[in-house]
Formats: C-alpha cells, sequence, structure tokens
C-alpha cells in the first residue's frame, strides 16, 4: 500500500478517446498511478481538483469552447501542478500561448513511449526543485525580511536564492536578476586600506560548518562610486543534518565607522588643544613686540623659541569664519582657473550645477588650498589631483554638500592618521588649519588612505535651501595686504596689530600659497610684504608670480626687518644705511596704499 501511494499520480486530459486509453496503459505498464482521464475543460478541472495529481499530461484542443491552454492557465494560477502539452500543431501563435502558463514540457504527437517517460520523469523534477526553493524562499522571507541586516540565503554551491530588501539596496541587485547568480558577484567585497579583495567565504563556512564572521575594516562596492564599510558573517544553513547552503548577514557601518573617526579626530585636537595650552603657559607671557632680526638680539635658538610660541598660538586660537550662504560649485570653479597656473595635474568632476552650502567663502578657499598644496607635496608623479564635488551619501551627512580631494601617494597609513596635527617645527604642511576653518562652518572633514595608495579627503558642508533666483553677485571682499613669513609668531603679532587698527592682513607661510591666494582672494591687494631669507630658492621669484595674478601689486621683499634708509642731510656724521622695521612701519605702508587706492 505504501509503495503504491508512492508512485507518481498523472491524469490525462485528452479529446481523443482512443489515444486517451493508449496513454493510460502506457503510463501504468511504466510504473505510474492514472487516477482518472478527460476529454473537455469542465472535466478536466473536476477531475484535477478530486485527485491533485503529480502531473497533467494536457492536450491543447479540447471538446468545448474552452482549450487545453486555457485549462493549463486556470491550474497555474489556482493549484501548484506541473502541465506538459500533447499537441500535434506547432503554429508560432499556439506555442506563444501555451507558453505563457509556464508548461514544463512539450510532447509532440505522436507519442513515444520513451520520450514519454524522459519528459515525464524531467518535469516532476523540476517541479519538485522548483517547489523546494520556494519554500526555501518562503522561509527565507518569513525569517528575514524584517531583518534590519541586509541578508543574501545561497545553496551549498555559493548561488543566491533569497536575498531581503536591505540585500538590494546594499548590492544594488534586484531579486529576480539575483537569483541563481554567485553570491560574491554580488558583494564585492574589498579590505579598505590595502584595496585587495576578500576571497569567497561561503565554501569555508559550508566545509567548517559553523559561522564565518567577514574580516574587520572591509568594505563593499555597490557600484563604481560608492562604497560601504561593512562588518557581518557567514552561517551554515542545516537541513536533516547536512549544509544545504549559507546565510549571509551583512550591515552597512559606514556611518558609525565615520562618527568614530570624527569623534577619534575631535578627542585628539582636543587633547592636543590641552597640551599646547599647558606648554604656552610653562613658556611663560613672553612674546614678539618688535619684529625680530638678529642684530636685535635675537639668536637662532631665541628664534625658534618664539616661532614654536607662535604656532601654539596659532594652534589655540579658533580661526575667524563667518558662514553664510555660499554656492561651493562657485568657489571651486574660481579655484580650479587659478590652479591651472601651476598644476596641470588638477581634474576636477562637479556633479552639481549649483550646490548651495553653510561656508564662509573665503576661509573655505583656504582650506581647499592648504589641502591641495599638501596633496600636491606629497602625490605620485603620474597621480592625476581628482576633486570631486557631490551630494553626501553618508547617513549621518546625508544632508550635506561632499567636497573630495583624493590622489595616490607613498605615504604610509600613520601619516593619514596624523594629518590634522600641527607641526611643531619647520614650514608649515600640517593641515590643522584647514580642520579647524571647516569645523569653524559647521561642517565635517576627513581624512583615509585606500587601497594600499589612495589618499581620500572629505569636506562635508550643510546644505542650504536652494539659491535665490538669478545670480548672487559674488561677495566683494575689503582691500588687503599680503604678508608671507615663515614664522608663526611674527605673522601673529602682525596680524593682531593690523586689526587692532583696522586694516585688512592675509597672512601665509609659503610662496606657492601667496600666489594662489593672492589670485583667489575677491578684493583688492595692492600690497605684499615678504620676508624670507635670501637662501630660499623661491624668494626671488614672488614678485613676478605676483605680478602675473595681480598686476600692479607692489612687492617688499625683505631678508629679515630691514629697510634701506637715506642720510639726512647737512649731518657730519653717515647714518645706518638700513634700519629695523617695527609693526607700525608695516601699518604705515598699508595706510599708504589704502590711502593712494582711495584718492585714484
Amino acid at each position: 500500500m505504501a509503495a503504491e501511494s508512492a508512485k507518481p499520480k498523472i491524469v490525462v486530459i485528452e479529446d481523443e478517446g482512443l489515444i486517451a486509453a493508449d496513454l493510460e496503459a502506457r503510463l501504468k505498464t511504466a510504473g505510474y498511478l492514472v487516477p482518472g482521464t478527460a476529454d473537455s475543460a469542465p472535466k478536466a478541472l473536476q477531475l484535477i481538483r478530486k485527485t491533485t495529481p503529480d502531473l497533467v499530461l494536457m492536450d491543447i484542443r479540447l471538446k468545448g469552447h474552452v482549450d487545453g491552454i486555457e485549462v493549463a492557465g486556470q491550474i497555474r494560477e489556482q493549484m501548484d501542478i506541473p502541465v506538459i502539452y500533447l499537441t500535434a500543431y506547432e503554429d508560432h501563435a499556439t506555442l506563444e500561448r501555451a507558453s505563457q502558463t509556464q508548461a514544463f514540457g512539450y510532447i509532440k504527437k505522436p507519442i513515444a513511449t520513451a520520450s514519454l517517460k524522459g519528459s515525464i520523469e524531467m518535469a516532476i523534477a523540476k517541479h519538485r526543485h522548483e517547489r523546494d526553493l520556494r519554500a526555501q524562499r518562503d522561509w527565507a522571507v518569513a525569517s528575514f525580511a524584517a531583518v534590519p541586516q541586509a541578508v543574501l540565503v545561497t545553496d551549498s554551491q555559493g548561488r543566491v536564492t533569497y536575498l531581503n530588501a536591505h540585500a538590494e539596496e546594499l548590492t544594488g541587485w534586484k531579486v529576480d536578476d539575483a537569483l541563481g547568480r554567485e553570491c560574491w558577484e554580488l558583494l564585492r567585497l574589498y579590505h579598505h586600506q590595502s584595496g585587495t579583495p576578500v576571497q569567497n567565504l561561503v565554501t569555508v563556512a559550508l566545509l567548517q560548518g559553523e559561522v564565518i564572521p567577514l574580516p574587520e575594516g572591509i568594505c563593499h562596492k555597490k557600484d563604481v562610486r560608492t562604497s560601504y564599510a561593512v562588518e557581518g558573517s557567514i552561517a551554515p544553513r542545516w537541513h536533516d543534518g547536512r549544509a544545504e547552503g549559507t546565510v549571509v548577514a551583512i550591515s552597512d557601518v559606514t556611518r558609525a565607522v565615520f562618527d568614530e573617526e570624527q569623534a577619534r579626530q575631535e578627542g585628539k585636537q582636543e587633547a592636543l588643544r590641552r597640551l599646547a595650552d599647558g606648554i604656552v603657559r610653562h613658556l611663560g607671557p613672553g612674546q614678539i613686540e618688535e619684529l625680530p632680526k638678529e642684530a636685535a638680539g635675537y639668536d637662532d635658538a631665541s628664534t625658534k623659541s618664539l616661532d614654536l610660541k607662535g604656532r601654539l598660538r596659532a594652534f589655540l586660537q579658533a580661526p575667524v569664519v563667518h558662514p553664510e550662504r555660499v554656492d561651493v560649485r562657485e568657489v571651486l570653479d574660481r579655484l580650479e582657473e587659478a590652479w591651472k597656473l601651476i598644476e596641470p595635474r588638477l581634474k576636477m568632476a562637479l556633479e552639481l550645477d549649483s550646490a548651495p552650502a553653510q561656508a564662509d567663502s573665503w576661509q573655505l578657499t583656504r582650506a581647499l588650498v592648504n589641502i591641495l598644496l599638501h596633496a600636491r607635496r606629497r602625490m605620485k608623479s603620474a597621480s592625476a589631483l581628482a576633486v570631486e564635488l557631490s551630494s553626501a551619501d553618508i547617513q549621518q551627512v546625508i544632508h550635506s554638500i561632499r567636497i573630495r580631494i583624493s590622489y595616490t601617494t607613498e605615504e604610509e597609513p600613520a601619516a593619514i592618521e596624523r594629518v590634522f596635527e600641527p607641526a611643531w617645527r619647520g614650514p608649515s604642511e600640517d593641515l590643522h588649519s584647514a580642520y579647524q576653518l571647516v569645523k569653524g562652518m559647521g561642517g565635517l572633514v576627513a581624512a583615509r588612505l585606500e587601497r594600499g595608495d589612495n589618499a581620500v579627503f572629505d569636506i562635508y558642508l550643510p546644505r542650504v535651501e536652494a539659491m535665490a533666483a538669478g545670480v548672487m553677485a559674488p561677495k566683494r571682499g575689503a582691500p588687503a595686504v599680503l604678508l608671507v613669513d615663515a614664522n608663526a609668531e611674527v605673522r601673529r603679532l602682525i596680524y593682531g596689530h593690523f586689526q587692532e587698527n583696522g586694516e585688512h592682513l592675509l597672512e601665509t607661510a609659503g610662496c606657492e600659497e601667496a600666489v594662489l591666494l593672492a589670485d583667489l582672494y575677491p578684493g583688492d591687494i595692492g600690497l605684499a610684504i615678504v620676508n624670507l631669507p635670501a637662501s630660499d630658492p623661491a624668494r626671488d621669484r614672488v614678485p613676478e608670480q605676483l605680478s602675473s595674478v595681480r598686476p600692479g601689486i607692489q612687492v617688499r621683499l625683505l631678508n629679515g626687518y630691514l629697510w634701506p634708509c637715506r642720510a639726512a642731510a647737512g649731518e657730519g656724521f653717515e647714518l645706518a644705511t638700513e634700519r629695523h622695521l617695527t609693526k607700525w612701519d608695516l601699518l604705515e605702508w598699508a595706510r599708504e596704499y589704502s590711502h593712494s587706492e582711495g584718492t585714484e
């Protein structure tokens, strides 16, 4: 009885009585059960519902107005039973209609016994496999649809049998396109720092028979431009004591990693501020009151001490930032024009036609110049210096404008980790000022090393409402004097003196930055004071370079704050040919320039 019930049941729907009887006999001989035959649509549906067979052999032509194709369509919609068509007709229209019912095969009349048995066994096996897949899919849907992770279920060969909505979003694949594909084709995982791909771990999980955690510090590359930091695991899926596949669970931790990096960076900055404040207090209140020179009694050690103290004070002093609504696209367009003069490897990719953000246009320009000069000194000779403008894609800063600067470098990861820390000696090439400027605008800035040699700087600025209709006129800057001096304490002294007396000073430590700032500043710059030693190879080129971007600018080139003077008429002794300048002399120069500009 048990053996009898294990035989597959097959119903024959055939309008020719002799053919139906012949098929019934051959099927029974082959070991199948035939609970009945029918020759019309009503009888066929009644018989199928009553006997629930394992398979239906369906003639396309039946008695009455309803043919076998329509009956097969109802079976597909209402019952989970496979259908094989029997037909002597092969016209295109008939086959096209039949294909829409998703039949499991066709047998052409006259029917050979060998092809009959083979078609039946293949149809039953295929239907059983599809039913198992549907059962697995239903189980997966019930188990993982509401899980807040991306979940992919695979078979024992690592082929995808299910993925939830979060997995669709993470991978960029839709369910219908993903089913049957290799899991690792959807998951393009790579190690964040080295850029090397993560090896397929599905097989490892199946062989080991236990949960395998994904490696730390990995990312998933969704497409050419979008990557996510991820973490997760791969677990074997068991059935009847054997692993028949895996469940891959992955979480997008980009936001958590970003928050952690920002918190670590801010913690480091705060610790450095406390350290700098302690050192300044220990060194005492002494400071430069007048401009230093060797003749004034400043030895090399004193100058270095004052310079260090100046750097410490500059680090402790928050920059003056005036956030307002700024179109970042306009800032980058002006920057691109200026950079063409010094760096042909600059490549701009500005996705947004308009990028209104909360920023200080001039201070943003200074921060970007700072980062780009840093990159230019450290990038490989064959590298491009890429600048991208887009909307942010990290949830934490989704309502922000993102500026990304990237280049290939030979620097170690540790150097990128320290990039926002101040340099306490030598020419300042650190980026702590850029960090402070962006933070002062309410933005965020991050740096990292990807794929072993790709340095990436991201600046996020808060997006604001769209610009008002019409083009906003660029804000005119106040007339300014440009100061170039490597000594931070000297720059601090002169800057403070100018501010106290109502004059505007742009100050920088290097020639290259000075030329860029002179080109980019939106106001007048009629005077540049350049104090660099004669040994500096860039010193003698500064006047020509500044004149090329600011025609008519006066450049006063100093080597120590000394200036030629004339002997007084009628005196009987020779006066010194040079005199030591004071901060008041520099202020007078600035006012002479301002007065001449105002009277023109």
